[in-house]
């Protein structure tokens, strides 16, 4: 299968400086229901349980559509819940290197650094995630990493801005007084292998 969808992937690159216009665009058409009909496969396999064949699905569905930051996503979850923790890495990265303009991008690969508490590589990759319009939670992440760092002052002045910003959303109140309470931060909840 890698074969022929790198035939088809050469041929789509190479029609686009060989077809009409209106070609391309009944291409890419053709190529968005084929890339659809792979997302409707993957939630079967994975309501029947394969998720090594979801993993399959979803890095077809990557090659395909080097931009469905969601499958770069749900791969590397999946990937990670069986405990292939280097792949899942290696994947996010390629998602990274193709969605580089994407706040999605750098928050999977801080969120994936965190939770193996790499704070540092979390640090550096929320930071450029929050360089963009993002919820409230990546501001959040990206506290709890600069505390778990050993930047407490930083911490607190996310906290502040995120207090400033979110006036209706206790959590930021409720982080700033267990800093200044001397509390510890919060556990990083690790998965953890089964006995």
């Amino acid at each position: 299968m890698g074969i022929v969808l790198s035939v088809i992937m050469w041929s789509a690159a190479r029609a686009q400086s060989e077809i009409p216009a209106t070609s391309l665009i009944k291409l890419q058409e053709l190529f968005g229901g084929v890339r659809d009909r792979l997302w409707e496969i993957n939630d079967d396999f994975w309501h029947r349980g394969q998720f090594e064949r979801c993993i399959a699905v979803l890095r077809l569905i990557a090659a395909m559509d080097p931009h469905d930051t969601d499958a770069y996503a749900n791969g590397a979850w999946l990937m990670q819940n069986q405990y292939r923790d280097d792949e899942a890495e290696a994947f996010l990265i390629k998602c990274l290197a193709n969605n580089p303009d994407v706040y999605e991008s750098y928050w999977e690969l801080g969120y994936f650094y965190y939770m193996h508490e790499r704070f540092g590589e979390a640090i550096e990759n929320l930071e450029k995630a929050v360089a963009f319009d993002v919820p409230e939670f990546v501001w959040h992440l990206l506290a709890h990493a600069y505390e778990h760092d050993g930047d407490v002052g930083t911490a607190l002045t996310i906290w502040f801005r995120q207090e400033a910003a979110e006036p209706e959303n206790v959590v930021p109140r409720i982080q700033i007084d267990r800093i200044l309470s001397g509390g510890r931060p919060p556990k990083v909840l690790k998965m953890s292998r089964p006995m």
